[in-house]
């Protein structure tokens, strides 16, 4: 399954609007006014309280404050060494899992999928366990006493949980590639460097493009690895959380959430953009049917050591994690327990329960919701559909921290008093998978003719009775799909709920993060392990029943 978040016109035409089938279909009227007044109420809401709450003054400390400016600057130096790192490890995967001849395919993917489905903090957790002052590398086997938190420690884990992204972008570019153009290039005496340089390279810039916005999206707005491992080094994300708990000022955690938005946004639109454009041609005609060339020996041999090196990294990272969930004293006393278990199994089940409870009902309503939104919004023609696309997709470019705060503000009052409710984390949880779910909608529209739905007409069916009968069933594919997806995402979220959460709504994930702040180590490797566990489980079931048609991360 793809990451872009991608906006494009639908390839067939919707159907024409006129005011007769209008009044003769009340239903129409009511499913454009229930998803117009939920998108607003969930995500334009939120971000014009983000934008008015402030005063003045508060807007003029931040532009003019040193404090603010290298924060902010921090954040675009880590988005900038993450992506191209991140980018460069997820071509090399993707490149080497496209090829037919390459070994051990299976095993890299597995390995690839971990930091996909695993809380995003998992691998600041994990180098502090493996490389901080009380590592079991760096202390336990080296003797020394060195940190890892900071720059590079941070950029190291943002690598390591994002490679995949990139990963899953550029494996569909790669596919998509003609064989019969490497082959053609051969026969005419190019070099293998050559037929890279001028076939392949030119082919998937777009792609590489498309994956370097969407991995720094992802860098920018990152706040569980920053608040683990990021130490002394502040970015925005962990800067407006410290103004929310640490210095209780509200209105300028808005002002900082508000310029994590926009390199998010610019980047959005950039990615938007690319991925709008017209795609190069590979094929004219009928498509070849011909494998792949054989990867020559150098490159398979080169690529094949530095997946090894990554995999093994990621593989320790998660391996780490494990052996600490079963650690008496991590770096003091290593004998094998069970007691981090029997306390997050005693002291933490309502908190596994909240994640699981929550995500599944996120889940349910994000693909709802989704589903429906796509078929009215692609398939019908009326006045301000392409603003309803545009807002539908537009969480895609909202980091989870400016989400959390956005909330607080929105619904902190009556009529709209939710804070402390499992409602408005659920909600969270909702909207900043819309854009996932509509997308996957999408795609399975552009398949389906109109034709099925005029037929319904005709029949006397109105808007509402076409979806639940003859759309919903053939949209089951995507709809399944983004039910686990969500699912997974959402047991996984810290961001935005961080701030929403209550001690009555509290889930695992801040709850390993609060353990990881305070130090309990083998507490928080538990809770992450049993989730880890959950997310991993959940994906495997999937996919054995789905099959090969059926595959989340499609490699």
């Amino acid at each position: 399954m793809s990451f872009e978040l991608q906006y494009e016109e639908g390839t067939q035409r919707p159907s024409r609007f006129s005011l007769r089938k209008f009044l003769q279909d009340p239903a129409f009227f009511f499913a454009i006014a229930v998803i117009g007044i939920l998108l607003f109420l969930l995500i334009v809401y939120p971000l014009l309280s983000v934008v008015t709450y402030p005063t003045l003054e508060t807007w003029r400390k931040f532009l003019t404050q040193a404090r603010y400016i290298k924060v902010l600057g921090n954040s675009v130096l880590l988005a900038i060494l993450t992506t191209f790192s991140s980018t460069l490890v997820g071509f090399c995967f993707a490149y080497a899992l496209t090829r037919e001849d390459f070994p051990f395919k299976g095993f890299f993917r597995t390995i690839s999928i971990l930091p996909l489905i695993s809380p995003p903090f998992v691998t600041g957790l994990a180098l502090i366990l493996l490389f901080g002052r009380q590592g079991l590398i760096t202390h336990a086997l080296l003797g020394l006493d060195v940190s890892v938190y900071g720059l590079f420690g941070l950029w190291f884990a943002q690598t390591i949980a994002y490679y995949p992204v990139a990963a899953l972008t550029l494996s569909g570019v790669l596919k998509s590639i003609n064989p019969t153009l490497e082959y053609a290039a051969r026969d005419l005496g190019q070099s293998e460097w050559g037929i890279f340089k001028t076939i392949t390279l030119p082919l998937i810039t777009p792609g590489i493009a498309s994956a370097a916005l969407l991995v720094s999206m992802y860098a920018l707005s990152d706040f569980g690895n920053p608040m683990v491992i990021g130490g002394p080094f502040r970015v925005l994300a962990t800067e407006a959380y410290m103004q929310v708990t640490g210095m209780y000022n509200l209105p300028m955690a808005a002002v900082v959430s508000f310029f994590l938005l926009i390199p998010s946004l610019c980047v959005f639109l950039l990615q938007r953009y690319w991925v709008g454009r017209k795609q190069y041609e590979t094929v004219t005609g009928k498509g070849g049917t011909l494998e792949p060339p054989p990867t020559p020996a150098i490159v398979k041999y080169s690529l094949l050591i530095i997946l090894l090196i990554v995999s093994l990294l990621t593989l320790a990272i998660f391996a780490v994690v494990v052996y600490g969930a079963f650690t008496k004293t991590w770096g003091v006393d290593w004998s094998f327990t069970l007691a981090n278990f029997s306390y997050t199994l005693l002291s933490k089940t309502r908190d596994i329960w909240n994640s699981l409870s929550f995500a599944l009902l996120a889940a349910l309503g994000t693909a709802l919701f989704a589903t429906f939104a796509s078929y009215i919004i692609y398939r019908k023609r009326f006045f301000g559909r392409k603003v309803l696309d545009l807002i539908a997709v537009l969480p895609g470019a909202l980091p989870g921290t400016m989400v959390g705060i956005a909330y607080i503000l929105a619904f902190n009052q009556k009529p709209l008093l939710l804070t402390g409710t499992a409602t408005i984390v659920i909600l969270s949880m909702i909207v900043r998978n819309i854009p996932f779910g509509y997308r996957n909608s999408l795609s399975v529209l552009h398949q389906i003719d109109e034709s099925i739905e005029e037929s319904a007409a005709d029949l006397g069916a109105n808007t509402l009775r076409t979806f639940k009968d003859i759309m919903l069933p053939l949209l089951k594919s995507a709809f399944s799909t983004t039910i686990v997806y969500v699912f997974i995402k959402s047991v996984n979220t810290v961001s935005a709920a961080i701030f929403l959460v209550s001690p009555k709504t509290n889930i695992a994930t801040t709850s390993i993060l609060g353990l990881s702040e305070h130090g309990y180590w083998g507490q928080a490797a538990a809770m992450a392990t049993i989730l880890i566990g959950i997310t991993l489980l959940t994906t495997l079931v999937f996919e054995a029943i789905g099959g090969k048609e059926k595959k989340l991360f499609d490699f």
